[in-house]
C-alpha cells in the first residue's frame, strides 16, 4: 500500500522535529503535576476518603504511595527507551504491539475526555463559594472552551501558565498541612490502627481488610498522572536520559503533596468523629482550623486547580491524537489533518480541537455514567505498563547481549520487583472489584472499551497493514 506524501512527512519530520523541544526536566514536571492536580485529589479524593475509610486513608495512602513509585519505575524505563509523544498508547504499541496498543488507545481516547468533562462539571461548586449561582454545565463548557485554547498556544507558555497555577494549588496544600501540624491531637501512632466512624454508634470501628485495600486503589486513582510525562517527551531536552527523571519527580513529588496534608488532617483534627462524619471532610478542617475567609480563598484557589488540571489534560489528549495519527493507526482522511503541527506555535492544534470537543460533548453525559466509565480504565492501563516494562527489559538485555550500546537506557533499580509488585495489586484491585457488585459496571465499561480496542486493530489494522505505521527503533534516535 502507497504512503500519502503528507502523511509520510507528518510520520518523519514530526518525529523530534517539528513539536518544540523547549521543555526542560522542570517544564515538563509542572505541566504534569498540573494534570494529577494534588490539590483537588486531596480535596476531592481524599476528602471522600476520610469520610469512608477514616483514619485507614493513612496506610491506604502510604501503601498506593509504594505502589504508585513503583509503576512510576516502569514508566520511567519504558519512557527512557521510547520517548516518544503518545503516553501509554505509544508505549504498548511499541513494546506488545498494535493489538495492546490499539486497546490502550482507546481506553485513553475515551477516558481522557470523560475525566476533562468530571473536572470541568465540579468547577463551579468551588468557585460558587466567590460566585453565586454559577450554573455547573455552563461554566463547564466555557473552562473546556478556554483550556482548550489555552492548550493550543506554544508548549513553553503552557509550561508557564500551568507552574504559575500549580504554585496556587501547592500553597494551598502547605497551608492544610501547617494547620495540622502546629495543633497535632494525637500522635502518630493512633494512625496505625486503622479505624472508621461506625454510623450506627457514632464511634470508631475497625477498619476490615477489605476495606483498607480499597482505600489503596483510592489513593493509587488519586496519585494517578506521573505517566503524563511521557506525553511530552518530544518537547523535552535530551528526552532519551531525562524523561525517567520527570516520571520520577512527578510520582515522588505527588506523593508526598497528597499523603503529608491528610495526614497533618488526621493528626490535628479536633475530633475523628465529626471529621469523618462531615460532608466535605477536608473543608470542614480548613474552617475550623483557619476560618471562613481563608476556607473561601483556599476554595477558589481549588478552582483554578482545577482548571489547571483541565489545561494539562488538555495538552496531554491532543497528544494521544496526534501521535496516534502519526502512526497512522487510522485513516488517511482522518490522520492527515489529525497529524499535523502548526507551524508557528509548534502544537497539534487539530488534535487538541478535537479532543476537546470530544470532552464538549461529554459534559451532556449524565455524570455517574462518567464516573463508571472512567473508574475502573486505570487498573486496566496500569496492567498494560507493567507488562510492557518485563517485555521492553527482556528486549534491552537481549540487544546487550548482542553487543548493541544501551548506556543511555534508564533501568530501574530491584527488578523485578516493580512491574510484578505492580501486577499484583492490579489482580487484588481486580479481585476486589468483582466481588463487589457495585463495581460491575465500571468494570464491564473498562472491558467493553478494551474488547473495542481489540476488535479495532482485528477488523482495521490488521487488515490494512500500511495503515499502522510505526516508526522505526533507529529513528527514536533523534530523541537524545
Amino acid at each position: 500500500m502507497s504512503t500519502p506524501p503528507s502523511l509520510d512527512t507528518a510520520a518523519t519530520t514530526t518525529h523530534g522535529g517539528q513539536l518544540s523541544r523547549s521543555l526542560g526536566v522542570g517544564g515538563n514536571v509542572l505541566i504534569t503535576l498540573s494534570g494529577i492536580s494534588p490539590a483537588s485529589s486531596v480535596f476531592i479524593l481524599g476528602g471522600a476518603a476520610l469520610a469512608t475509610y477514616g483514619t485507614g486513608v493513612f496506610w491506604g495512602f502510604a501503601l498506593a504511595g509504594v505502589i504508585s513509585l513503583l509503576v512510576a519505575l516502569c514508566y520511567a524505563e519504558l519512557g527512557s527507551r521510547h520517548p516518544i509523544a503518545g503516553g501509554d498508547y505509544s508505549l504498548v504499541n511499541r513494546v506488545l504491539g498494535p493489538a495492546a496498543g490499539a486497546a490502550v488507545f482507546f481506553i485513553n481516547l475515551v477516558t481522557l475526555p470523560l475525566i476533562v468533562a468530571i473536572f470541568a462539571l465540579g468547577v463551579a461548586d468551588y468557585l460558587g463559594v466567590a460566585i453565586a449561582g454559577l450554573d455547573p454545565l455552563w461554566t463547564a463548557l466555557i473552562v473546556i472552551v478556554l483550556a482548550t485554547v489555552t492548550a493550543c498556544f506554544n508548549i513553553r507558555t503552557n509550561a508557564w501558565v500551568t507552574g504559575a497555577f500549580l504554585f496556587v494549588e501547592m500553597a494551598a496544600l502547605v497551608l492544610l498541612a501547617v494547620l495540622g501540624l502546629i495543633h497535632v491531637e494525637r500522635p502518630v501512632t493512633a494512625l496505625f490502627d486503622p479505624q472508621v466512624l461506625e454510623p450506627a454508634t457514632g464511634g470508631l470501628a475497625p477498619l476490615g481488610i477489605a476495606g483498607l485495600v480499597l482505600a489503596v486503589t483510592q489513593g493509587i486513582f488519586s496519585y494517578n498522572g506521573y505517566g503524563g510525562a511521557i506525553y511530552f517527551a518530544e518537547e523535552t531536552r535530551n528526552a532519551r536520559r531525562t524523561i525517567a527523571r520527570a516520571v520520577l519527580w512527578s510520582a515522588l513529588i505527588t506523593v508526598l503533596a497528597e499523603l503529608i496534608p491528610l495526614t497533618a488532617i488526621l493528626l490535628g483534627a479536633d475530633s475523628l468523629e465529626g471529621l469523618f462524619g462531615a460532608a466535605l471532610p477536608v473543608e470542614t478542617f480548613l474552617a475550623e482550623s483557619a476560618g471562613d475567609a481563608v476556607t473561601i480563598v483556599v476554595l477558589v484557589a481549588i478552582a483554578l486547580a482545577i482548571v489547571n488540571a483541565i489545561i494539562a489534560i488538555a495538552l496531554q489528549s491532543g497528544r494521544l491524537l496526534f501521535a496516534a495519527a502519526r502512526d497512522r493507526a487510522m485513516p488517511a482522511g482522518l490522520a492527515r489533518p489529525l497529524a499535523t503541527v502548526s507551524p508557528s506555535t509548534k502544537m497539534p492544534v487539530a488534535a487538541t480541537v478535537v479532543m476537546g470537543v470530544l470532552a464538549l460533548a461529554a459534559c451532556f453525559v449524565p455524570f455517574d455514567v462518567l464516573l463508571n466509565a472512567t473508574g475502573s480504565t486505570l487498573a486496566f492501563s496500569y496492567g498494560f505498563i507493567a507488562l510492557a516494562a518485563i517485555v521492553v527489559r527482556r528486549q534491552t538485555n537481549r540487544e546487550t547481549a548482542a553487543g548493541a550500546s544501551t548506556s543511555a537506557y534508564f533501568r530501574m533499580p530491584f527488578w523485578p520487583l516493580a512491574p510484578i509488585v505492580a501486577l499484583a495489586a492490579i489482580a487484588t484491585i481486580f479481585v476486589i472489584g468483582i466481588l463487589d457488585p457495585g463495581q460491575w459496571l465500571s468494570l464491564g465499561i473498562a472491558a467493553g472499551i478494551i474488547a473495542a480496542g481489540f476488535a479495532y486493530y482485528a477488523l482495521y489494522l490488521r487488515r490494512n497493514p500500511g495503515a499502522a505505521h510505526l516508526l522505526d527503533a533507529d529513528e527514536d534516535d533523534d530523541l537524545v
